[in-house]
């Protein structure tokens, strides 16, 4: 799907909920040195590149950037922020507009196994991203529709918490063997929100 011929990238953020500051940026680089993702995961991500591009209209730049797919909205940023952008709606925006033109996560995200999948829903309850959903789905070799979770590229995190729960063995990430690795991330996450909140 293409965005209307001539709508800049910055007008179609700007009316999405959270975004209506993201002129007042003025590039201070705050956010990014509150970031626990780019010092501890990626050093790629950069939201101010993010929202300069966007200034300058880069849509196809910002659509195929990985920074809106590696926010875990702990909005470290956001409480930072000089000017009170809520860089994690941002991102999410962008995200959304770029899911809509057609574009897909670069990231790995968690896949689910319809065969095995036994829709009980557990991993929905405990996604902090609110990217599982257990609805009804036609599974041709189990002959008729079930109840089977789906995951929605575009929130998902690869955290493993979904997998880590599934009692059927459905759900894994497709580039995290190591479930010692995930926990590890989880806490040194957790640690790190932690400490930016007492601060």
């Amino acid at each position: 799907m293409e965005h209307e011929k001539g709508s800049d990238l910055r007008d179609l953020l700007i009316v999405l909920p959270g975004c209506e500051k993201l002129d007042m940026c003025f590039s201070c680089g705050t956010c990014v040195s509150r970031c626990p993702i780019q010092q501890k995961i990626e050093p790629a991500y950069n939201p101010r590149r993010l929202l300069k591009m966007i200034a300058l209209n880069m849509q196809q730049e910002s659509f195929t950037s990985i920074t809106p797919y590696l926010c875990s909205a702990c909005d470290l940023c956001y409480s930072a922020c000089p000017q009170e952008i809520h860089i994690s709606a941002v991102l999410n925006g962008v995200k959304k507009l770029a899911m809509q033109a057609g574009f897909s996560t670069p990231l790995k995200t968690a896949r689910v196994d319809a065969l095995t999948c036994v829709g009980c829903g557990f991993c929905e309850k405990v996604c902090p991203y609110q990217a599982i959903t257990v609805k009804e789905t036609n599974v041709p070799l189990r002959g008729k529709n079930l109840l089977i979770a789906e995951v929605d590229g575009a929130k998902c995190m690869a955290c493993g918490t979904c997998s880590s729960i599934c009692r059927s063995n459905s759900i894994e990430l497709q580039d995290r063997e190591n479930s010692e690795e995930v926990v590890q991330d989880l806490w040194s996450w957790l640690e790190t929100v932690e400490m930016g909140a007492e601060k």
